[in-house]
């Protein structure tokens, strides 16, 4: 990417910045404090600076006079770098404008994203077979079961095959209408000890199918499910989509949804509610892609157990009664259809193994994909989400635990908590005299509420300029209106009802910092404890994997700062994105690294919390910004 050096003045920061890059992103970038009150949507006109040396593309300014224009003035959410330019920001109505630089520097830290370090082959767990068979005669009178059996064999080399009795009601007229010209859909089996694969027969349709053979890879997270279609053949993503999970409806946590299902008909409700985001998903790929429906071979979903449980119709009752017992962990293949999933009559399901009740094939499916089972760094993997995962251990051993964060950092349970999704407020930088907020949303569209990442960014900032005191609760002696007294306590205006796109003000409250506050503390606790049981100490780790809806997005010093991440050098954090369903796309590619993760299920150790007494002593030391023991953040500098 050409680069381009964007001088700010009157302070004289200069600031490098990608050629086609938003002006205001550039200021985000070098901490300039330029009000952005609608986050960069070009409806409240407030971000106007002026170019004095050098141009800039500019997109929309209907909100600046001619005059104004004339000499050289832009909206910088609309404006876009071409080469190197100087920028005057207006000091009207502004306190100081710039934060220090090293600390606009950590602002920007993210953990470096990272690739799986394996290499799926394409050699599916399904395959498709476009067959010619004999017609019979008087001289070849097999049953026509048993002519697909050897054509299959001598044709296309492929034995031995099994069929339900289901299927094979379905050959004969199929046959015969397509003049023995049919399309075979085997699911690939392999078990112990048998050295050849078994291709069991899931439907003989007729005809030849037109275009590649697809299968469906799919996170069914807690608070959103996750879709991808996958091309066979190439081993490329067609398309993408997610939803957020309708069962939340009947609950935030999976907690709440087990109470649920018990309920008379909540199991099935639940059921269909989860199928229902599902086909949502399904009817959406393929709409992007062009893919027919009929081409569809399998889907792989990945999901905590609870989830798993709830979307096959498994009692979960036991799941949150001691011993904490699943129904099964290690399922067979499911007919898609007795799901009341819309693919084909041939499609079949395959979840990813669990480890135990509140470890599910979410995570197995995000340690197969980021290859710490074999590796001799020792890792800490977190999965922040609703149910949230963590993992520590290398090639020698793995230990796991579940701790139960809520949906704080999805978004969830907040007020004005929303996805990361367009007009979600993801970047916000806070002036350090006026307290006035500068916004960034996705997408640049009018406000509509503010995603995980950026929570974590707002409330680290607050804590720095001493808005927000470390027990969560705000500062009322600022002479700011931008606390204030709220329905449920204070509050800090994010943005105006007239600069957002929801027709209201949107807040963070005490309440929402509070489920925040509990959320971190579930995390911190959850990892303190694994460390403590694998004997090693959190500085000992030569790496922190991050995954999750938000993980790429996540900034690290703000993790940091409000103890949501350990303290340690910012160089071993790494980001693999949403892992769950990385792990099943690599699963749907390559029947061996299913195979593998169903090893990873076995090979992982589970622990407890809620069995375990030091966790509620850790989580409650973390119910404090960033933590009541300070020496476990010495980076970690809060204003005065």
């Amino acid at each position: 990417m050409e680069k381009a050096q964007v001088r700010f003045i009157p302070d004289d920061v200069t600031v490098e910045a990608d050629k086609g890059q938003l002006l205001l992103d550039v200021a985000l970038d070098g901490g300039i404090f330029i009000r952005a009150a609608c986050g960069g949507a070009g409806a409240c006109g407030q971000c106007k600076v002026r170019i004095v040396e050098g141009s800039v593309e500019r997109l929309k300014d209907d909100k600046l006079d001619p005059q104004a224009k004339a000499v050289g003035y832009v909206l910088a959410c609309q404006a876009r770098v071409l080469g190197d330019i100087t920028v005057e920001v207006p000091e009207a109505k502004l306190g100081r404008k710039v934060i220090p630089r090293d600390e606009a520097v950590r602002m920007r830290q993210t953990a470096q994203p990272m690739e799986s370090p394996l290499v799926a082959e394409i050699n599916p767990l399904a395959v498709r077979v476009l067959m010619e068979a004999a017609a019979p005669s008087p001289f070849d009178n097999v049953s026509d079961y048993e002519r697909i059996v050897r054509t299959l064999k001598v044709s296309h080399e492929i034995e031995p095959v099994v069929a339900s009795l289901d299927v094979i009601k379905q050959i004969p007229n199929n046959a015969r209408e397509a003049d023995w010209k049919l399309t075979a859909y085997m699911c690939v089996d392999d078990y112990p000890g048998i050295e050849k694969s078994v291709y069991r027969l899931c439907d003989v349709s007729r005809g030849h199918a037109q275009g590649p053979p697809t299968a469906l890879a799919v996170d069914i997270g807690t608070t959103t499910l996750w879709g991808e279609l996958i091309n066979l053949d190439t081993g490329k993503v067609l398309a993408r989509a997610s939803r957020y999970n309708p069962q939340i409806a009947m609950g935030d946590d999976v907690i709440s949804r087990i109470v649920y299902a018990l309920k008379k008909d909540g199991l099935d409700r639940l059921q269909k509610e989860v199928v229902t985001g599902l086909n949502e998903i399904i009817d959406e790929v393929l709409l992007k892609s062009g893919q027919p429906r009929e081409n569809i071979i399998f889907m792989i979903a990945a999901g905590n157990t609870v989830m798993t449980h709830l979307f096959l119709g498994l009692n979960p009752r036991y799941l949150r009664q001691s011993p904490y017992v699943p129904v099964a962990q290690h399922i067979q293949p499911v007919p898609a259809h007795t799901l009341g999933l819309n693919m084909p009559r041939h499609g079949f399901v395959r979840v990813m193994p669990g480890v135990a009740s509140y470890v599910g094939g979410d995570i197995v499916s995000g340690v197969l994909a980021n290859g710490m089972w074999d590796s001799d760094e020792m890792t800490l993997f977190i999965d922040i989400g609703t149910n949230g995962e963590i993992v520590v251990g290398n090639r020698d051993m793995l230990m796991t635990a579940s701790c139960s964060a809520g949906p704080a950092f999805e978004g969830g349970g907040l007020e004005y908590g929303m996805r990361a999704s367009p007009g979600a407020i993801e970047e916000i930088l806070i002036d350090p005299e006026t307290y006035e907020p500068m916004i960034k949303t996705m997408d640049t569209r009018p406000a509509l509420g503010i995603c995980g990442s950026g929570i974590i960014n707002i409330i680290s900032q607050m804590l720095k300029l001493r808005i927000l005191g470390p027990n969560g609760k705000y500062r009322t002696d600022l002479g700011t209106d931008r606390v204030r007294g709220g329905r449920s306590g204070y509050e800090y205006v994010i943005a105006r009802a007239s600069d957002g796109g929801i027709g209201e003000d949107i807040v963070l409250t005490e309440v929402d910092l509070d489920n925040i506050t509990r959320a971190k503390a579930a995390m911190f606790s959850g990892y303190t404890c694994l460390l403590s049981k694998i004997g090693v100490d959190v500085q000992a780790l030569d790496r922190v994997i991050i995954a999750g809806a938000f993980g790429s997005f996540i900034n690290l010093d703000h993790a940091v700062t409000i103890g949501l991440l350990p303290d340690l050098p910012r160089d071993k954090f790494r980001f693999i994105g949403n892992s769950s369903l990385l792990g099943a796309r690599l699963a749907v590619l390559d029947k061996s690294l299913y195979q593998r993760a169903e090893s990873v299920a076995r090979s992982l150790t589970n622990v407890e919390l809620s069995e375990d007494h030091s966790y509620m002593d850790n989580f409650m030391a973390a119910l404090f910004f960033p933590h009541t023991r300070a020496e476990l953040f010495p980076s970690v500098k809060l204003g005065s």
